[in-house]
């Protein structure tokens, strides 16, 4: 595509600069932001508001924290900022609770997302919405750009929404929801999180009085390097677009025994173990002919988290078309290889809320992964499945696995797997009704 000189104007700006909403300034306002809300000249959404008078009677604060210098799962208290309260969303409560929302007239949700199922921010959201439901109070959600794209080629804005969204993975079943998934969300859901909000809205808190304010010059098929908007990390392990591009892949590497990478410059784009020949492993994924990605062995001594202080080999991932790397075969792909090689040390993680779960079955939104994966790499290896089998929600694969004996015929391959896991049909019909772009 065209490299696009013109840079894309946040929901944010609009929110300030349009005289549409200037009776916002006569408003009470609390805001659910981090850092990662910035505007394009580098100053973050929480001192702009202040800075330009609006009147801001409480922050909140999502995982990560207010300032986003918390790593993930780490339980933060309240704390204030400029003598305002901000009430942490991740640590005693989910969910603002009704004494932070007294006086607030507005709640105001402005944070940068990376869309991904996974990502905790969806889920602060929409517990942030149903409490200003529950309280009368209208909510807004100034949009930003979904980072790792929406659709494959570019649309023409006035001339109506003519290319399909990018969605790819499973529809989360309901016994399998938790706050890494739910509202119904396949991994990688195909809207921004001013889209997000008008579908949750819709289907799950219908008497809310939700607003989205959109942005300008901003097209479908962005990528957020096309934006010409600066990036910030929203979150310590998403360092750059490309980490969020590979993240909605191989955020499942964290339901297992397997480094992700974290405690490295390159979370989720190197994986790996103590046990792992990485030589080994970038031979048979290179031997997949996987679209728009290259991988080189590599050795690490992740700082923290899995492994943490122990010489690790494995693979790093090379996105080198972006339009093209498929997130979730490629992960896919990367699990069922560890597995077939090497079974008795690939483990799957235990859920620690619930010891008796499997936590990559709540990334995964089934345990059905878990058990193609497991499957497939007990079985004989078997051809590549062909070009003509690719297509999503092939019906040869669209019945759920019922067990091994029958099955493995089938769950010979990385693509086997995945064409079976693929089911994005019905929630892409389901989203048409609230696309801006």
């Amino acid at each position: 595509m065209k490299k696009n000189n013109t840079r894309t104007i946040l929901g944010i700006e609009n929110f300030i600069n349009n005289p549409e909403y200037k009776n916002y300034r006569n408003k009470k306002l609390g805001l659910v932001t981090n850092q990662s809300a910035i505007l394009p000249s580098g100053t973050h959404t929480w001192d702009t508001l202040l800075a330009s008078g609006y009147s801001v009677g409480a922050f909140f604060g999502p995982e990560h924290g207010f300032r986003g210098d918390a790593q993930d799962a780490v339980k933060l208290n309240d704390t204030t900022y400029r003598d305002i309260p901000v009430y942490s969303l991740y640590g005693a409560r989910y969910k603002p609770e009704t004494y932070m929302l007294k006086g607030l007239d507005v709640l105001i949700f402005d944070i940068q997302d990376v869309g991904s199922r996974y990502y905790t921010y969806l889920y602060t959201l929409a517990y942030s919405l149903e409490a200003a439901a529950e309280n009368n109070i209208e909510f807004v959600v100034t949009d930003r750009p979904n980072p790792i794209g929406l659709t494959s080629t570019y649309s023409k804005a006035k001339t109506g929404i003519s290319e399909e969204r990018i969605v790819e993975g499973f529809p989360i079943d309901n016994d399998f929801e938790s706050f890494v998934g739910g509202y119904g969300l396949p991994n990688r859901y195909g809207l921004t999180i001013g889209e997000f909000a008008l579908y949750i809205k819709d289907k799950y808190y219908p008497d809310a009085k939700l607003t989205v304010i959109p942005m300008e010059n901003y097209n479908p098929s962005y990528f957020f390097e096309d934006t010409n908007l600066p990036w910030v990390m929203p979150s310590p392990n998403i360092p750059t677009p490309t980490t969020a591009l590979v993240y909605a892949g191989t955020c499942l590497v964290e339901g297992t025994n397997l480094s992700e990478g974290r405690g490295t410059t390159r979370p989720f784009e190197i994986i790996g173990a103590p046990w792992i020949d990485g030589d080994s492993l970038r031979e048979k994924l290179m031997k997949e002919e996987l679209p728009g990605v290259v991988f080189s062995s590599t050795f690490f001594t992740p700082q923290f988290s899995k492994h943490a202080g122990k010489l690790c080999s494995g693979i790093t991932i090379h996105v080198l078309d972006r339009t093209t790397y498929n997130p979730l075969l490629t992960a896919i792909s990367v699990l069922f290889h560890i597995k077939r090689d090497y079974p008795k040390h690939f483990e799957w993680r235990a859920d620690w809320e619930n010891p008796n779960e499997y936590f990559i079955d709540k990334l995964a939104g089934t345990d059905l992964l878990r058990k193609m994966i497991d499957s497939g790499a007990d079985s004989p290896v078997g051809k590549t499945s062909s070009a003509e089998d690719s297509t999503s929600e092939n019906p040869a694969y669209s019945a759920p696995i019922a067990g091994p004996s029958k099955q493995q015929n089938s769950l010979k391959t990385p693509r086997d797997i995945f064409l079976r896991y693929n089911r994005p049909s019905e929630f892409k019909k389901e989203i048409k009704k609230y696309l801006i772009y």
